[in-house]
């Protein structure tokens, strides 16, 4: 070819924008700014796991390209999903709707960039969609529209500004096409039942993370599946319907899309994609069939069993070669709202189940011996040094921590622990070098998301840096995200209400408290230890009083909490019990200062209120 030739190619050009982008910047910039931050970290991360490359960006709009139509329209349906979980938890003025074009066609590369129409036609396709849709050029549905498991709606050919031909578009039409829901034209069926079934399809697209749809792409399975999860992996089979009604299927299948959807947001678990599980629906699995079949580790099973307004779903947990039982638990509902419901238990399921998980490895990792760990067993020794914090432990976790970044230096989770025990030395005073470990800390959680742009513990050490630095504002922001991304993470929800509690939002604060304990009711005083002040800060004494005593009987030298103790002794005039726990905190931090301890919150009047009770008690 001559030199002076373009360079053409055949490829897939995904064309993506923020509808009222510029609006919604002139209403509130920041806000605005914040939420297309977020938008940009689900869009850049579901890009390159569906083989893409970002080639142009300009403010809110991205354009891709893909090897194959099927991978840029698998990643379109996650950003769509990913971008309407991230909506939920911000206010309707920074809600960012996104609209996505996909065209298959010839372009020329020129560097790195790629132009000509077949980038043009998509960006047209692109201004064709409504907020929120997926379009498509017919080129693009001839090659997906037997394979993607999803319905589309005909829009005929149109005429668009600046190209010579009138292009063919389809656009995707969400959640009908799933044959586990009961059709809507069914005559049988009442409103109430095609509204549900609308619905919940509507809920497992918004979860925020992909779920593979049938025939999109095989599915990694026996020895490959096993040779590829490092860390746990589990397979989530389709949840039974005992209810003695085929047209409650919908609403077993929706919780156990909900559970899949929900796990697959914890970093070191990989879930089994759901249309992979689909061929066990309805009869009994033999011992030892899902770990070979799929390579897991774990199954979770389950049944559904609606009685009028009464709903009970059970949870099994299983070792997936042997068939033993690990857990099992139940969870009753009354359907009064029936997407509630399905949320809550969705909640409870998955959040137990994490903590479980998570006490299961640790114990298999601890039990295997020295010469057979991997990255995932020194993770996970490590968290057993972690949690019993000390400063010779938290030193033992760091070396432990940085084996595993030793043995795989791409192990998003291993920086994440080596940034907690930074923080954890600042925070202890276990160092005369604060800042710089704070730096340090932040460093490697950005190393984290660098890696791995979903990992919501990264964003929990952010919100403790920047808290530490009292970039309040900042660190509201970073427990938001941690909680955007993984909202069924008791350890998300606890630092959130940690944050909150110091930036001067303590009723806020206590709801997020709530959450975590229902998640994870054991929960130790460290991922708590704020609550205290939180409950005292809203004038409940009693039950900061109630919490803080438990709390020392897991710590019994932690000077916050017999600090927050004194105060709350003191308000209730209980004199002696308030000379006690001064002198406590006092045995605990001798340098103990009143007007120290205040300056870590934000708020000038929680200042003034916190600094009455500790002195009230006889602190100075």
């Amino acid at each position: 070819m001559p030199q002076d030739q373009p360079t053409r190619k055949l490829t897939t050009i995904l064309s993506a924008d923020a509808a009222e982008y510029s609006r919604m910047m002139r209403a509130d910039e920041d806000g605005t700014f914040r939420a297309l931050r977020l938008c940009r970290q689900v869009i850049d991360r579901l890009v390159a796991d569906h083989q893409g490359r970002i080639f142009a960006t300009a403010g809110d709009s991205v354009t891709a390209e893909f090897p194959s139509p099927v991978e840029a329209l698998r990643c379109a349906v996650g950003i769509q999903q990913g971008i309407a979980k991230i909506d939920e938890d911000l206010p309707n003025s920074n809600r960012l709707k996104f609209r996505i074009g996909i065209n298959l066609g010839d372009v020329l590369v020129e560097g790195t960039d790629l132009i000509g129409d077949g980038v043009n036609v998509a960006a047209r396709i692109q201004h064709l969609a409504q907020p929120g849709d997926i379009c498509m050029s017919a080129s693009v549905h001839d090659l997906v529209k037997t394979r993607a498991g999803l319905a589309f709606d005909d829009l005929g050919k149109v005429a668009v500004k600046n190209i010579a031909e009138a292009v063919h578009v389809y656009r995707v039409r969400f959640g009908v096409a799933g044959s586990a829901r009961p059709r809507l034209s069914d005559p049988a069926r009442n409103a109430l039942v095609r509204a549900l079934a609308v619905v919940v399809t509507i809920l497992a697209l918004g979860a925020g993370i992909y779920v593979a749809f049938p025939d999109l792409g095989p599915a990694i399975t026996g020895r490959d599946a096993a040779t590829s999860f490092g860390h746990p992996s589990i397979a989530v089979l389709p949840f039974d319907n005992l209810s003695g009604d085929a047209n409650q299927d919908y609403f077993a299948d929706g919780i156990t899309e909900d559970v899949i959807l929900a796990l697959g947001r914890f970093s070191d678990l990989t879930v089994i994609a759901r249309e992979a599980v689909q061929q066990y629906k309805g009869r009994m699995v033999k011992a030892g069939e899902l770990s070979r079949d799929l390579g897991v580790r774990y199954s979770l099973q389950g049944s559904v069993r609606r009685d009028g307004d009464r709903v009970r779903v059970t949870a099994i947990l299983s070792d997936a070669q042997s068939g033993a039982q690990l857990w099992s638990d139940r969870y009753d509902g009354e359907v009064k709202d029936v997407f509630a419901v399905q949320d809550d238990i969705t909640q409870k399921v998955v959040g137990t189940l994490a903590i479980k998980l998570s006490d299961i490895e640790r114990q298999r990792s601890l039990a295997k011996p020295p010469e057979n760990l991997q990255a995932y067993d020194y993770l996970q020794r490590g968290w057993d040094h972690y949690r019993r914090t000390t400063r010779a432990d938290n030193r033992e976790a760091r070396r432990l921590f940085e084996q595993a970044v030793a043995l795989d230096p791409n192990y998003a989770s291993a920086y994440v622990a080596l940034a907690q025990t930074r923080v954890l030395a600042a925070t202890s005073g276990w160092t005369e070098r604060m800042a710089q470990v704070l730096t340090e800390a932040e460093e490697l959680a950005r190393k984290a998301l660098d890696l791995d742009s979903s990992n919501a513990e990264a964003h929990q050490i952010l919100a403790d840096v920047y808290l530490n630095r009292g970039q309040y504002d900042l660190a509201r922001d970073e427990a938001d995200q941690a909680i955007a991304l993984n909202p069924n993470d008791a350890f998300s929800h606890a630092a959130r209400g940690g944050t909150l509690v110091f930036a001067g939002d303590s009723k806020e604060a206590l709801k997020s408290f709530a959450i975590a304990q229902r998640l994870n009711p054991p929960m130790a005083l460290f991922r708590l230890y704020p609550m205290g002040w939180a409950f005292y800060l809203v004038r409940r004494y009693d039950d900061a009083i109630r919490v803080t005593e438990t709390g020392l009987s897991q710590s019994s030298s932690d000077y916050f909490v017999h600090a927050a103790l004194a105060a709350s002794y003191a308000q209730l005039g209980r004199w002696k019990d308030a000379e006690r726990a001064a002198a406590e905190t006092l045995r605990a931090w001798p340098f103990f200062q009143v007007d120290y301890f205040v300056a870590q919150f934000r708020s000038a009047s929680d200042r003034a209120f916190i600094a009455e009770g500790l002195r009230k008690a006889g602190l100075k």
